[in-house]
């Protein structure tokens, strides 16, 4: 066989184990923790309240208030450390992107502001209700590692 033969089934080989080893469940989950234990990212959401508004339109509005604190080194946004969802009779409820009158008392910014490491900090979303005295279910899906989702019931009547 040819050197170059021999050349070209290392290379093969080479570049083969290489794109097992990053596609393997355990790269992937090992990778993940290095990050995380290297870069102190951790944050701990939690559902926290609710309150009721209404639009300028009179539609009726409720805010659901998070706490997230901030565990870890880094700047973080609520945004960034998990999915919601907010559903009434099963269905997702949509998020309210219209300005609040000042009674409401909402800053639609909260979700987005940087909250440093060791701080904890409150933020609201608002959605909009489809049904004033049905029960509103909220669930967060943390995007940590070793994250655990949360549930929680609102009863609205």
């Amino acid at each position: 066989m040819k050197k170059s033969h021999i050349a070209l089934i290392v290379i093969v080989a080479i570049v083969v184990a290489v794109g097992i080893f990053i596609c393997s469940p355990f790269t992937w989950l090992f990778g993940g923790l290095v990050f995380e234990i290297t870069n102190g990212n951790s944050a701990e959401i939690e559902i926290d309240s609710y309150r009721l508004c209404e639009d300028k339109d009179g539609e009726d509005i409720i805010i659901i208030k998070y706490s997230l604190n901030n565990t870890g080194k880094q700047p973080t946004q609520l945004f960034y450390e998990g999915d919601f969802y907010v559903y009434q009779e099963g269905v997702s409820l949509t998020e309210c992107v219209d300005e609040l009158p000042k009674e409401c008392d909402y800053d639609p910014e909260d979700q987005y502001k940087n909250i440093k490491g060791g701080v904890k900090y409150y933020a609201e979303i608002a959605y909009i209700l489809e049904y004033p005295d049905k029960d509103v279910e909220v669930e967060v899906d943390d995007y940590g590692l070793f994250s655990q989702n949360k549930e929680k019931t609102f009863k609205l009547n």
